[in-house]
């Protein structure tokens, strides 16, 4: 791979943390000896301490937090991947980037906290006005910032519903949006995610458009967009009064679903022809992975609001709501403690003009069609690859049990993600029931692409 070999101590075949580090910890009141630098150690300790965790420690070690390079990542025995997951799609650049890391140095000294939904400061009013300029459409839009995605998307519907006085929203199966409160009312992937916690607001669901599996039996080159019409017949038996229709541009968690431009188009029409808002969920497929700042671009429609966060924060927990100007009908209606920190929004300043001044526009698409060609050789070679879909650097294949019946395989999924981590030193994420997904940071390149591909590769063959 040419990664930067990492400084270490080697004790037989494990390699530990090197001097400083242990001497870090031990600073801080933790005796850690080179005996406890294992994966089964500290998933164990994890399992004990976390309340809960989104995979499986059976598949995934634990992350060493001192050494990474680019999407060379590696766990706590030392063991080397190749990151596709990008963090969940948070690092646009890597691990420890050094043109970032250059620039962070540099702003050490700044004010860390400062109340920004209290008062004003120079770094977050000129990241609002960047982030405004993003999406497509040049209307008036203001800016809330926040901390999380989530987050990023309650904003948007908190405004939604003050100025349109509405409180019934438009989202989709499958749909992630968050865990938390109104968010969580629009996600419906997985029954783990809502089952027992009551509804925060009132939802109309439809299908969303899934070409693969069409539920209306349809063919994408001459279908009527029946999934559109679908949320027509849903406004007029359900209730017309919507604040927003949300929407993810690709859906990410459900599955890596790539909807046609027709029907997304087609959703934002009727959203519009019942005095509905049309909110982006730009979260995971925004700030430049698909090719567009916006994800939403590539199916040329212009939305009312966009929720962004993951790659916006560099690595820190940033997220942005973006609105029509006026954003809230008056002052208090909508606040969090921090909000665009100076350091933060610096960096996050710094992310956006290096994505602008080197081109990574043009090439996370170019790069997302390589991929994504690779992608598709793995369904001609593969009966179990059913599908190969996204843009950008946003791509999945779904598994399948044979191409006649296209039967969903989660478990075979699992099975072939376990094998790429294990065996193959693919680090890679699943989604949906039986989607897999590649998120890969930006700074990938094409040989690191192919060797992802083979070891997919790989481990469909041990799989199978």
């Amino acid at each position: 791979m040419g990664f930067p070999a990492r400084s270490s101590e080697n004790l037989g075949d494990v390699t530990i943390l090197d001097e400083k580090h242990f001497r870090i910890l031990k600073d801080l009141g933790y005796e850690l000896g080179p005996d406890t630098m294992t994966n089964e150690y500290w998933k164990k300790r994890g399992a004990d301490a976390l309340a809960i965790t989104t995979q499986d420690r059976d598949v995934y070690g634990c992350i060493d937090h001192t050494v990474g390079e680019g999407v060379a990542i590696f766990d706590i025995e030392g063991t080397e991947y190749i990151d596709v997951t990008g963090g969940v799609a948070v690092r646009a650049f890597g691990l420890r980037y050094k043109p970032y890391l250059e620039f962070e140095a540099s702003i050490l000294d700044v004010v860390k906290e400062l109340p920004g939904m209290d008062f004003d400061a120079i770094p977050q009013t000129l990241l609002a006005e960047k982030v405004a300029s993003l999406p497509p459409g040049d209307h008036k839009r203001q800016v809330t910032f926040t901390t999380s995605g989530g987050r990023a998307v309650e904003g948007c519907m908190k405004s939604a519903m003050d100025l349109s006085g509405k409180q019934r929203f438009v989202a989709f199966r499958p749909a992630f949006h968050g865990r938390t409160g109104y968010a969580l009312s629009l996600t419906s992937t997985n029954w783990k995610h809502k089952s027992g916690f009551p509804q925060g607001v009132d939802v109309i669901r439809i299908y969303y458009p899934y070409c693969y599996r069409c539920p209306y039996g349809q063919n994408v080159e001459d279908c009527n967009i029946e999934c559109a019409e679908a949320l027509r017949f849903a406004l007029e038996v359900e209730g017309t009064d919507i604040a927003a229709t949300v929407m993810e541009p690709i859906c990410g968690e459900g599955g890596l679903i790539v909807p046609p431009a027709k029907a997304v188009k087609a959703i934002y029409e009727i959203s519009k022809e019942f005095g509905a808002y049309f909110m982006s969920d730009e979260v995971q497929a925004g700030m430049g992975r698909t090719g567009k700042w916006c994800a939403v671009e590539n199916h040329g429609v212009i939305p009312d609001y966009v929720s962004m966060a993951k790659a916006l924060g560099g690595g820190y927990p940033m997220g942005a709501s973006i609105g029509p100007s006026p954003m809230f009908s008056e002052a208090s209606r909508h606040s969090e403690t921090f909000s665009a920190e100076p350091k933060m929004s610096l960096l996050s300043l710094w992310i956006i003009r290096h994505i602008e001044t080197e081109g990574y526009l043009k090439k996370n698409a170019e790069n997302g069609a390589y991929l994504l060609t690779r992608l598709n050789e793995l369904v001609d070679k593969h009966e179990v690859v059913g599908d190969a879909r996204g843009i950008g650097l946003m791509t999945g294949v779904e598994i399948i049990k044979d191409e006649k019946s296209k039967a969903k395989a989660p478990k075979l999924r699992d099975k072939i993600l376990k094998n790429a981590v294990n065996s193959q030193k693919l680090w890679i994420l699943g989604c949906g029931q039986n989607s897999i997904r590649m998120t890969p940071s930006y700074i990938i390149t094409r040989e690191q692409i192919d060797s992802a591909v083979e070891r997919l590769d790989n481990a469909i063959k041990a799989s199978s």
